[in-house]
């Protein structure tokens, strides 16, 4: 009985450390390579690689991460789960149709996927034809009739709905039972108004998905997921999307394919982003997980990347929207006069770096103009700064002469660079943090242009004169008359703060 006991045991850990053995017979298929790929997200990466002969491919690994993978051709693919729980996986099928000739011989998890592909590809086309009916139908004659096959979708989608949960409740536990569990929509309680829908929506919206699960990452379905989350569910506002953000990751493995997906997503998405304030996405979220030294979680991510990035997040923090804008003592074009930015009085001020070698700058700064005539015209208080970014001077004196730029005009000179020490300690006329103003402003493009408030706070950046006047229409109440239809390019979208 013992010797029984040791035995089973012992084919026990043969088992579970067994190779994972992939065999393919696709029907049409020329000898040629074909690949595995692997899904990480909504995207597909190359896994492996080897030779069909007489329509037969075979792949095999001590080790396959978990989710879902691709039978690639070269000219098509099909989709397939892959498991540690079910490590052998033997498919028949055909080039003229995947998924009409698909048997899966040998995988309980296969075998479960294509039982609910088929009977979705078996319903889609009977949708489809009702669609295609009601769509010919006249709304104000047909009325009855288009009610009727209303209901009949409706009742479609609550069968397929079904057929989903008792797929999932059946073959709990496995891994293509979570996958399919992650498309079920969250019930959200009656009586609930639509925002307070909304918000439970918002909190609850991972429930049917295990975040503790990295298999799950892998998965096409997990990547939509998120892309939904972020752009349609959630309020754009950064502080709301770092506290969602930060609700997940907090409950996702460290050193996952999850964690990497989900950080590089927000990283991605929030850092690049069109909409005006995003930016502190990037910066609280790379200050909370990329920046500890001891417990940062991006463990994909090479040391020097790291640095870099933090390096950059520590620059953007004092450029976000409600950080007090970093103060300026620059001198005039005279470099005599010595001005401090923060003690401009005005209820509002616009900062402008610009370079008179930059040809949007030349096209901007008329535009600014005519719209600091027309705020001065109305009595609004408000100052503009133009901050000169060129090294040299020579050029941005000129053009402020020609162009009679009339707002306070400001800039660094060679010999205040040349000599810093000499205008930061014996005349205490700057710092340098002025002087190096290019960077405290990281300044990689011109024209730049920030909106303070009266305290000096940011509440507008990287804007154009047509934004800006839309927003100080909203904050001051005001009609401008300045006027100029927004361009499809702009790269950034003003928002009411």
């Amino acid at each position: 009985m013992r010797r029984v006991l040791l035995l089973g045991l012992v084919l026990s850990a043969f088992v579970s450390n067994a190779q994972y053995k992939l065999d393919f017979k696709v029907d049409g298929l020329k000898d040629t390579t074909v690949y595995l790929l692997k899904y990480l997200g909504d995207k597909l990466y190359y896994a492996d690689t080897t030779e069909a002969k007489g329509g037969k491919a075979s792949f095999s690994k001590p080790d396959y991460p978990g989710g879902v993978y691709a039978f690639y051709t070269g000219e098509g693919y099909f989709e397939f789960i892959m498991s540690d729980q079910d490590k052998v996986v033997s498919i028949e099928t055909s080039t003229e149709n995947f998924i009409k000739y698909m048997n899966v011989k040998k995988s309980e998890e296969n075998k479960v996927f294509y039982q609910y592909v088929k009977f979705i590809g078996d319903m889609k086309p009977k949708s489809m034809k009702i669609v295609e009916e009601r769509d010919q139908l006249d709304p104000k004659k047909d009325k009855k009739k288009i009610q009727e096959l209303n209901d009949q979708l409706t009742q479609m989608d609550k069968e397929v709905k079904q057929f989903q949960k008792d797929l999932v409740k059946k073959h709990e536990g496995k891994l293509v039972s979570k996958i399919l569990k992650m498309s079920i929509d969250i019930q959200v309680p009656e009586g609930l108004n639509d925002t307070l829908k909304g918000e439970y929506l918002r909190e609850h919206f991972w429930d049917n998905t295990d975040l503790k699960d990295p298999r799950l990452a892998r998965s096409p379905v997990f990547g939509n997921k998120v892309e939904f989350y972020f752009q349609k569910m959630m309020h754009q506002i950064p502080d709301t999307i770092v506290r969602h953000a930060s609700k997940m990751v907090d409950q996702i493995k460290d050193s996952t394919d999850m964690m990497k997906f989900v950080l590089n997503y927000v990283h991605v998405n929030y850092e690049t982003s069109n909409i005006m304030g995003m930016d502190a996405v990037y910066v609280k979220m790379s200050k909370k997980y990329y920046c500890p030294p001891n417990e940062n979680k991006a463990w994909w991510y090479p040391e020097e990347n790291l640095t870099d990035r933090c390096e950059k997040a520590t620059a953007w923090e004092n450029l976000i929207i409600d950080a007090t804008a970093p103060n300026l003592r620059l001198a005039d074009t005279t470099e005599k006069n010595w001005i401090d930015v923060h003690k401009i009085p005005n209820k509002h001020k616009v900062m402008i770096f610009w370079d008179p070698d930059c040809g949007h700058c030349k096209k901007e700064l008329p535009k600014l103009k005519k719209l600091y005539t027309e705020l001065k015209e109305k009595n609004v208080d408000i100052e503009f700064i133009g901050i000169g970014t060129n090294l040299e001077n020579e050029k941005w004196v000129e053009f402020i002469k020609e162009k009679e730029l009339p707002w306070i005009n400001i800039s660094d000179f060679p010999d205040a660079n040349k000599n810093a020490g000499k205008y930061v300690y014996e005349m205490g006329v700057t710092d340098y943090q002025s002087l190096n103003f290019r960077k405290t402003y990281d300044i990689f493009s011109t024209p730049q242009i920030y909106l303070l408030n009266k305290d000096n706070v940011i509440i507008g950046k990287r804007l154009d004169a047509n934004n800006l006047a839309r927003i100080l229409e909203r904050r001051l109440d005001i009609t401008i008359d300045y006027k100029e239809e927004p361009k499809e390019d702009k790269k950034e979208k003003p928002v009411d703060h």
